[in-house]
């Protein structure tokens, strides 16, 4: 065997090797400089590492002791929820949830500072590798270079310049051991190669997860104003006495089963009328129309976390929009009253086709007289929801609550609307 040919081969081999494959790694565009990377440039980037993974420890234990304290509020909130509806309870049961929104605010806090540090680590890692990657490079640039003092000494002149047999046999062995010593450089070259890619695409991982984080931040600070607004809207209402508490549970229950009594007989007495109007309607060929902006849609249908929710469902959807924003007419049809509750405060009823009829309460102002026919889009009031003021009625903020209701019983309005 001619171990100098061999070298040789194995050398151009390589050369050719790097060449295809290293061009095809663009992360690493920026690591072919000559300049060499110390080990204490190492040693530093991976004390980096470390100290930034133990920061992400101690947030992950920090997030682990909230979740425990979220979890026994949730507990009392679910024993109180059950309890009986008394003005004690319900406050209770507000100032509960209160506590553990406040707690579920610091919870998504301490997630977007864990995913920064994740995010940091990540970028920590990257550098250390790409600074383990330059060492690899430059000590296989030196191994290929003893290959190439080699690479045009043949066999029988490496014979004659060593003095000694066991010399000769020596500097075979040493050869052997640099083309291991190539294979496996290039292997490592690889190996950081792929995790590096590895790492690029985790970064890109928290950075999205970061922003998702950051909404989720603002619905919780949202439902915090939330449940506050409705403990200040409800010891309003009541002025915190048991006896008024219980007058307005037995008003809103009964004004609930008015409001579908005049709705359906409002219906039936306009249906020929209704259907001739807005025909495709009444088939259910067309959708309603959304009454406000709707970008932010801040309590659901039979919305768990609706904080009245011990007391009643929450029949419809909550539109967060600006006091004093025009609402309109989700489709043509007549107006079946306008009135002024406690639950709902300032709120109108308009019956359309097909036995569908449409709620918006809150309002801080009406635009239309009961009895009167108004057209898809038509301005009927304007918004309104802040609690303490005229019309709020029990409100957990500026919005438009919308109802849609089919043969009297409310019916999810997103159903009816298209998507937001």
């Amino acid at each position: 065997m001619n171990v100098m040919k061999y070298s040789r081969t194995l050398f151009i081999a390589l050369l050719i090797g790097l060449a295809v494959w290293g061009p095809s790694q663009a992360v690493f565009a920026d690591t072919g400089a000559a300049s060499s990377v110390s080990d204490a440039a190492v040693g530093q980037a991976k004390q980096q590492v470390d100290d930034i993974s133990a920061q992400v420890k101690a947030k992950q234990q920090t997030l682990k002791e909230l979740d425990a304290v979220i979890g026994k509020y949730k507990d009392r909130i679910q024993e109180q929820a059950n309890a009986q509806a008394t003005l004690q309870n319900e406050v209770g049961l507000l100032d509960n949830r209160i506590q553990e929104r406040q707690l579920a605010v610091e919870r998504t806090k301490a997630q977007i500072d864990l995913a920064l540090l994740e995010q940091q680590r990540v970028e920590a890692q990257i550098s250390l590798a790409e600074q383990q990657f330059s060492r690899k490079k430059e000590t296989l640039g030196s191994i290929l270079g003893e290959l190439q003092d080699a690479q045009g000494v043949s066999l029988f002149e490496a014979f004659l310049s060593n003095p000694s047999l066991s010399e000769f046999f020596a500097r075979v062995e040493q050869l052997n051991f640099i083309e291991t010593d190539v294979t496996d450089a290039v292997t490592d070259l690889k190996t950081l190669s792929s995790e590096l890619n590895q790492k690029k695409a985790e970064l890109e991982t928290y950075r999205t997860q970061l922003e998702t984080q950051r909404a989720d931040l603002e619905k919780v600070q949202m439902q915090l104003e939330g449940e506050r607004s409705a403990k200040t809207s409800l010891l309003a209402e009541t002025s915190q006495q048991e006896s008024e508490f219980q007058r307005i549970l037995y008003e809103l229950r009964q004004q609930q089963q008015e409001e579908a009594n005049a709705a359906a007989s409002l219906e039936e007495k306009l249906k020929a009328k209704l259907d001739t109007i807005d025909s495709a309607l009444a088939r259910g060929d067309v959708l309603l129309n959304w009454p406000v902006p709707h970008s932010r849609i801040t309590t659901e249908f039979h919305d768990p976390d609706y904080p009245f929710r011990k007391l009643f469902e929450h029949p419809g959807i909550d539109i967060a929009v600006p006091r004093g924003t025009p609402v309109h007419a989700a489709a043509g049809g007549y107006i079946a009253f306008t009135r002024t509750g406690t639950q709902y405060g300032n709120y109108i009823m308009i019956v359309h086709s097909g036995g569908v009829a449409t709620v918006y309460a809150h309002l801080s102002k009406f635009n239309v007289k009961p009895d009167t026919y108004v057209e898809r889009g038509d301005v009927i009031g304007y918004s309104g929801g802040v609690p303490g003021d005229q019309g709020a009625g029990l409100s957990t903020g500026a919005h438009l609550h919308f109802e849609v209701r089919q043969n009297g019983i409310p019916t999810n309005p997103r159903q009816f609307l298209p998507s937001a």
